[in-house]
C-alpha cells in the first residue's frame, strides 16, 4: 500500500519486542514512528516533534492506556489515538473509545489491517488540519522547523516554538489552555515563570508577524490561555 503521506507515530508498548517490532514496521512504511514503554515516559523524553498519532497499549504499568489516552485528547484534540490491546470485551471497547480513542484494534493485528487503519486515520488528521482555508498565509515544515510566509519571506522555529505553533494547529479552535502551553515549554516542570512562559509566545509571534501573518497572531484569552489567530498549515 502507497500510505502518500509521513505521520509522526509514538508507539506505548511495553511490550519491547513488540514495540520495536512495531516501530520498524512504520518506519519501514513511510511513516516516523517512535516508542515508549510507558505513559510516563512521555513526559521525560524529548520528542522530534508533537505526535500526529498515538498507539497505545490499554495495559501499561503505572498510567494505565485508558487514562493516557483521556489525557492527550484533552491536550490535543485533533491527534489521532489508535487503542491496541488484548482487551477485546465491550466493555472495554466502549471505555476506549469514552476515553478519546478514535480506533480500537484488539490483538493480535494484522500488519496490513493496522496499516490501513493508520493510513485512513492519518488522512482524516490532514484533512482536518488543512480544511479551514483553501489559501493558506502561512506554511509551516515541521522537519525542518521553518515557516515559510509571503513573498518568500521565512523564519527558523526554535523546538519549542516549533511544538507550540504545532500544538495550536491542532487543538479545537487553535486554543491552547495556559497548562497546556507551560507543558510544551516546560514537560519537566522545572518552574517555569508566567513572565518566561510570555517571553515564549512573544518571541513566536513576532517570527509569524515576520512571516507575514497579520497582528494580533496569537491573542491573549484572559482566564483561559491562547489562540492562534493567524492561519498556518503544517506539513
Amino acid at each position: 500500500m502507497s500510505l502518500n503521506l509521513t505521520l509522526h507515530i509514538l508507539v506505548v508498548e511495553d511490550n519491547d519486542p513488540l514495540r520495536e517490532a512495531t516501530v520498524d514496521f512504520l518506519n519501514d512504511h513511510g511513516h516516523y514512528a517512535e516508542g515508549l514503554s510507558c505513559a510516563e515516559e512521555l513526559a521525560d523524553t524529548p520528542l522530534q516533534a508533537v505526535p500526529d498519532l498515538y498507539l497505545i497499549d490499554v495495559n501499561l504499568p503505572g498510567e494505565s492506556g485508558f487514562e493516557l489516552a483521556s489525557r492527550l485528547r484533552a491536550s490535543q484534540p485533533l491527534a489521532g489515538i489508535v487503542m491496541m490491546t488484548a482487551r477485546g470485551q465491550l466493555e472495554d471497547r466502549l471505555n476506549g473509545y469514552h476515553q478519546g480513542a478514535d480506533l480500537y484494534l484488539v490483538k493480535p493485528v494484522e500488519q496490513a489491517e493496522l496499516l490501513a487503519s493508520i493510513h485512513n486515520l492519518g488522512q482524516r488528521i490532514k484533512t482536518t488540519q488543512t480544511s479551514s482555508t483553501t489559501a493558506p498565509a502561512l506554511i509551516f515544515y515541521a522537519q525542518t522547523e521553518r515557516l515559510e510566509g509571503v513573498a518568500g519571506v521565512s523564519a527558523s522555529l526554535t523546538t519549542t516554538e516549533s511544538l507550540l505553533l504545532i500544538a495550536f494547529c491542532r487543538a479545537a479552535g487553535q486554543k491552547l489552555e495556559r497548562w497546556q502551553v507551560m507543558h510544551l515549554v516546560d514537560p519537566q516542570d522545572r518552574g517555569l515563570t508566567a513572565a518566561n512562559m510570555e517571553m515564549r509566545i512573544s518571541a513566536l509571534r513576532k517570527k509569524l508577524v515576520q512571516c507575514g501573518a497579520s497582528e494580533p497572531t496569537i491573542q491573549t484569552l484572559r482566564g483561559y490561555g491562547y489562540k492562534l489567530s493567524c492561519v498556518v498549515v503544517v506539513h
